[in-house]
């Protein structure tokens, strides 16, 4: 009997598929390609300026330090991701697939997630000058420290989002869900905070548009 089970168990490791052994798999060529099957590999320090992967699985995929300027990854799976440290400037990332993703102090000035599922993924420290979160999901998300410069975050969900220190100066705020968001020591002087629901907050910002307040955990228009 102690045989059979031993069998059995030789059996099952065998057909047991890679990925649930390796949390990083060797990437495969061919894959590097629109739809391509890259989840789990290992693309470290990886130089894909430009690469289209649009629509690709990259769940779980360690980016960190890669180089992704003007990248195609629209549409990706890029859930639970390592993106630390990557460079995508410019990078198309529209209806993307971030959530869990870690971000933490990527280079995303220019580029485009409108529309991307960003819910708690990290983005401490991360650059997103000039870019567009239009429409994206950022519930949950840490943003604290982020440079949000002139962002455009119009109609976008930051329910509960940690952003202390954010720089939001001049960003696009319009029709932002900001309830129970955590904005102390924020900065958003200049930002366009028109039609925003910010109740609840866990802080309050450093600076706020001309004509705006911070008065009982929320955000009002004098």
């Amino acid at each position: 009997m102690k045989k059979v089970l031993a069998l059995a168990g030789l059996l099952a490791l065998t057909v047991a598929p890679a990925k649930s052994f390796s949390h990083h798999l060797v990437p495969k060529k061919g894959e590097i390609r629109p739809g391509g099957d890259l989840a789990h590999t290992n693309l470290s320090g990886a130089r894909l300026g430009k690469a289209n992967l649009s629509s690709a699985d990259l769940s779980g995929a360690d980016l960190s330090g890669a180089s992704l300027g003007k990248a195609n990854l629209s549409s990706a799976d890029l859930s639970g991701a390592n993106l630390s440290g990557a460079s995508l400037g410019k990078a198309n990332l529209s209806s993307a697939d971030l959530s869990g993703a870690n971000l933490g102090g990527a280079f995303l000035s220019n580029a485009s997630l409108r529309g991307a599922n960003l819910s708690s993924a990290n983005l401490k420290n991360a650059n997103l000058s000039f870019s567009n979160l239009s429409d994206s999901n950022l519930r949950g998300s840490n943003l604290s420290s982020a440079n949000l410069w002139r962002t455009i975050l119009s109609d976008s969900d930051l329910f509960e989002a940690t952003m202390i220190g954010v720089f939001l100066r001049g960003a696009n705020l319009k029709g932002v869900n900001l309830n129970g968001a955590n904005l102390s020591n924020a900065n958003l002087r200049g930002a366009n905070l028109n039609g925003i629901n910010a109740i609840y907050l866990m802080g309050c910002p450093s600076s706020l548009p001309r004509g705006w307040v911070c008065q009982n955990d929320s955000l009002v228009k004098l």
